[in-house]
């Protein structure tokens, strides 16, 4: 049902840190593949090869959409953690959104990585979207940078938060 496709993916912890918040939708049965998009040093390369993901580079990303096996994609910075409940969210947009005449998105709010206190409140508010396949690789494809592949398509929030 689901891809999801990792980019910026310098730090080996920081793709650890996502990797591990993604096991919940393996284990639901939700989640089919991650991709992590042009990994930085060989330490990252390694993380992503011990954990089974699939490496592609933006070129090769943008000639690859049949192979993605999922029919919606996650995408996401390395270093941000999905909710816990992230794998029962995007299933019910998925299955609700087949039935809609005109798909729409949804973005996941997370939690913020280095503010403390009442600067979590200030700090800038990253998301990973989940996009359908073919909008998100039609926007790749054209060059657009990941964070704005949803652009073009109506978002629901699909999370709140978590500390």
């Amino acid at each position: 049902m689901l891809s999801v496709l990792v980019f910026d993916a310098d730090e080996p912890m920081d793709l650890t840190i996502t990797l591990s918040s993604l096991v919940a939708g393996v284990v639901e049965g939700v989640l089919r593949e991650v991709v992590v998009v042009e990994p930085q040093g060989e330490a990252a390369l390694k993380v992503a090869d011990h954990a089974g993901c699939s490496v592609l580079s933006r070129a090769e990303l943008g000639h690859t959409p049949p192979a993605l096996k999922g029919d919606w994609l996650i995408l996401m910075r390395a270093g941000d953690r999905l909710p816990a409940n992230w794998p029962e969210r995007a299933a019910r947009h998925g299955e609700d959104q087949s039935r809609a005449k005109g798909p729409r998105g949804g973005r996941f709010v997370l939690p913020t990585r280095e503010a403390r206190g009442w600067r979590r409140w200030l700090a800038p508010r990253q998301s990973a979207y989940l996009v359908p396949k073919a909008h998100a690789m039609s926007r790749l494809s054209a060059g657009a940078p990941w964070q704005g592949v949803a652009k073009g398509i109506g978002l629901d929030r699909l999370a709140d938060r978590e500390g």
